[in-house]
C-alpha cells in the first residue's frame, strides 16, 4: 500500500532527474562546440546589420534631434519610441520593412542550417550525429527538407499561436481602451499573456526539434509525416514533462539575460560608451545563442534517452 501511494510522487522526480541529466549532457555538448556557437552569433549579427541598414538613416533623423532620445537611450521611456514612429510615417515604413527583411533572413538562415545544428548537437551514439568537419555537408544535404518542414511548422503551429496570443493580449487590455491606459498598466496586463506565449513558443521549438530529428533519422518521411512523428514523441509522458521543464527553464534564462543585458547596455549607452555597449550587447547575444543551443542539445538527449 505504501509503495502504491509513493508511485505518483516518484514520476515528477524521475522526470526532473531526466531533465537535469539531459541538461548536463547537453551543456557538455555545447561546450565542446564553441565555434558553432560563435559562428551562429556572428552570422546572426551580420544578418541583423544587413537587415537594419535601410532604417538606420530614417531612425537617426527621427530620433537624433529630439530631447526624447536621451531617455530612450537610457531605457527610461520605451513607449516614446512608439510615439516617435506614430509621428513619422517614413519611420513606420522603414521599421516595417526591416522587420519583414529580418524575419525572412532569419527564416532562410534557420532553414539552411537547422539540419546541421541538430546533427551536430545530437548524442554521438545517434545515427544522425556528424563530426565538426561534416557540419556544412549535412546543412547542404538537409536544406530542402528542413525548408519544407519550417514552412509547414510555421503555417500549422507558429501562425495560429501568434494569432491566438495577439487576440488574448488585445482582450487583456481591451481593444477600445488600450490608448487610454498607462504604459505600466498595459505591461502588467500583458505580462501573463507574454509568459504563456513564451512558454508555448519554447514547447513548439522542442516539437520542431523532434520533427527535425525524425526527418534526419528517416529521409523517406515527408514534412507532414515528420511533424506527426515529432508530435507523437513529444506527447510521450516522459518527454512532455521534460519538455515543459526545459521550456520553463529556457524562458527564465532568456528573460534573465534580456533584463540584465538591457540594464547594463542602457547604462553604457547613456554614458556614450558606444563601443563597450556594442561589445556587451554581442556578449549577451552569444549567451542567448548558447542557451538556444543548449535547449536543442538537451531535447536531443531527452528524446534519444526515452
Amino acid at each position: 500500500m505504501q509503495e502504491q501511494l509513493h508511485l505518483p510522487d516518484s514520476a515528477p522526480t524521475v522526470s526532473s532527474q531526466g531533465v537535469l541529466s539531459a541538461l548536463q549532457r547537453g551543456l557538455s555538448k555545447v561546450q565542446s562546440t564553441p565555434l558553432l556557437v560563435i559562428g551562429l552569433t556572428l552570422t546572426s549579427l551580420f544578418a541583423s546589420l544587413c537587415a537594419t541598414l535601410p532604417a538606420r538613416a530614417v531612425l537617426r533623423d527621427a530620433l537624433g534631434n529630439r530631447p526624447l532620445a536621451e531617455k530612450l537611450a537610457r531605457g527610461e521611456y520605451d513607449v516614446g519610441f512608439i510615439e516617435v514612429l506614430s509621428d513619422n510615417p517614413a519611420g513606420v515604413a522603414a521599421v516595417s520593412s526591416v522587420l519583414l527583411i529580418a524575419l525572412l533572413c532569419f527564416f532562410l538562415l534557420q532553414s539552411l542550417i537547422a539540419g546541421g545544428i541538430v546533427s551536430r548537437l545530437s548524442p554521438s551514439t545517434a545515427s544522425r550525429a556528424v563530426p565538426p568537419g561534416q557540419f556544412l555537408v549535412r546543412c547542404a544535404e538537409s536544406a530542402v527538407s528542413m525548408l519544407k518542414l519550417e514552412l509547414l511548422f510555421g503555417l500549422a503551429v507558429r501562425t495560429p499561436l501568434l494569432l491566438l496570443v495577439a487576440a488574448a493580449a488585445g482582450m487583456s487590455v481591451g481593444w477600445s481602451k488600450a490608448a487610454e491606459l498607462a504604459w505600466p498598466t498595459i505591461v502588467l496586463r500583458v505580462a501573463p499573456v507574454f509568459l504563456t506565449f513564451a512558454t508555448l513558443w519554447s514547447v513548439g521549438s522542442i516539437w520542431q526539434t523532434l520533427a527535425r530529428m525524425k526527418r534526419l533519422d528517416d529521409e523517406t518521411l515527408s514534412a507532414w509525416q515528420s511533424l506527426r512523428a515529432g508530435f507523437s514523441l513529444l506527447v510521450h509522458r516522459r518527454v512532455i514533462l521534460g519538455a515543459l521543464l526545459l521550456a520553463v527553464l529556457s524562458v527564465i534564462a532568456h528573460i534573465g539575460l534580456l533584463i540584465t543585458g538591457r540594464s547594463l547596455v542602457t547604462t553604457l549607452d547613456a554614458k556614450q560608451l558606444v563601443l563597450w555597449a556594442f561589445l556587451l550587447r554581442q556578449g549577451f547575444s552569444l549567451l542567448k545563442t548558447a542557451v538556444s543551443m543548449l535547449l536543442i542539445a538537451a531535447t536531443c538527449e531527452l528524446a534519444d534517452e526515452s
